[in-house]
């Protein structure tokens, strides 16, 4: 009897709590309104995969209220949306609306979209470390353990089992031979005015992501490719941050850039991540401290499926790309990368095969930690390039 008193007590005092937020103005509201359905969002799906118990307890269980929000959350959640690359209509209302409401779980046809950030550190399995994972994708060739191990899906876009040919992917031809004296690879930043680390000091273009482009682009030429290094702050319009139109800044950018150097045939927008206060992460390598990176991919796909002005011809290329960067660095380097993060627009990645946008650390990390990455990531992207890599 006390326990379902206490029940009673419980629901009529989050109906009171929720009846009180609706109706106040304070600047509060929409952040904790937000959180709450963040936590019924991931609660409901854990609840879904429980089999047992009364779908309250699994509720209740699997409870993670007001848990910090990731930036791969925010973006999945926020209503910012990015106009880039529009050659095509502006976006009508219901592709806003679309855009707007990303928290809501839908299926594709073939897989469930998936939000945030539960799966941005792959377990060990079996004690044998993330290689483990890349073996058995190798032998099994599955899309759905592909999805489940390798990717998180944002819920602006949509997933089919043809774009994700898993033998092809690990297969596909992605070496590019040097040719010395020439530019081959092409590192800019979209956001680079506004990318910055936790001890960066203000206006020092070292210490912000263009200065960890600086070091990714040494550590490059060092495996033998050359670089050109394009240090534009894209996302700065007339000396104010502007990202509306980075992304269509950008593109003239590097494409005028690639014009210039025709050997050009790797491109890494390179940012910096923003996960929200107190989440420090790090992997050590070599004894360091290394900020963790997150290969992230552009689908062309809205969550009804593809998005025609945003037409990337290079897509399935891209997808293979950075799945065999990400096999290629759980191998050698443990938990040094989260899993692809695929989105639904395309942010540029159609101009070249070997395209690529690089979230390395986060506003949480030390400029050291995030130029400590710049070694083992360089080495990753040279080795897949010169084909030094198992299995593929």
């Amino acid at each position: 009897m006390k326990k379902g008193f206490s029940k009673i007590i419980v629901s009529l005092g989050a109906i009171a709590l929720l009846f009180y937020l609706e109706c106040m103005q304070s600047s509060y509201k929409n952040t904790i309104l937000e959180n709450i359905g963040i936590s019924l969002y991931e609660n409901g799906m854990l609840a879904a995969k429980m089999e047992q118990g009364p779908l309250f307890l699994r509720l209740a269980v699997g409870n993670r209220f007001f848990s910090p929000v990731s930036r791969s959350e925010k973006l999945a959640k926020g209503s910012l949306v990015y106009r880039e690359n529009q050659n095509g209509p502006a976006e009508t209302e219901e592709q806003l609306a679309e855009a707007e409401n990303e928290s809501e779980l839908y299926s594709s046809g073939d897989a469930s979209a998936v939000a945030g950030e539960n799966l941005a550190q792959v377990q060990a399995m079996g004690g044998s470390g993330t290689a483990a994972y890349v073996n058995k994708l190798r032998e099994n060739k599955d899309v759905n353990y592909l999805w489940n191990h390798f990717y998180i899906i944002d819920s602006t876009t949509s997933v089919k089992k043809n774009l994700f040919p898993v033998d092809e992917m690990l297969k596909r031809n992605m070496t590019l031979k040097q040719k010395p004296g020439k530019k081959q690879i092409l590192i800019y930043h979209t956001h680079g005015a506004s990318e910055a680390f936790v001890d960066s000091q203000k206006g020092k273009e070292s210490d912000s992501v263009v200065g960890v482009g600086t070091e990714l682009a040494k550590e490059l030429e060092k495996n033998g490719y050359g670089v050109y290094h394009d240090k534009t702050k894209y996302d700065q319009i007339n000396g104010t941050i502007d990202r509306s139109k980075a992304y269509n800044q950008s593109l003239d950018g590097m494409g005028r850039v690639m014009a210039e150097n025709p050997d050009i045939q790797v491109t890494i927008d390179l940012h910096r991540d923003s996960v929200g206060k107190n989440k420090h992460t790090f992997t050590m390598i070599d004894g360091k401290r290394t900020a963790i990176v997150m290969f992230f991919n552009g689908m062309s796909r809205s969550k009804s499926g593809p998005i025609d002005y945003l037409h990337n011809p290079n897509l399935g290329a891209n997808l293979s790309f950075s799945l065999q960067l990400k096999c290629h660095a759980m191998e050698t380097y443990e938990g040094f990368t989260k899993p692809i993060y695929l989105k639904g627009y395309r942010y540029n990645l159609h101009m070249a095969e070997r395209a690529l946008l690089v979230e390395l650390g986060n506003e949480n990390n030390t400029v050291e930690e995030a130029k400590n990455a710049a070694a083992p990531l360089a080495k990753v992207i040279a080795d897949v390039l010169k084909g030094e890599v198992n299995g593929f």
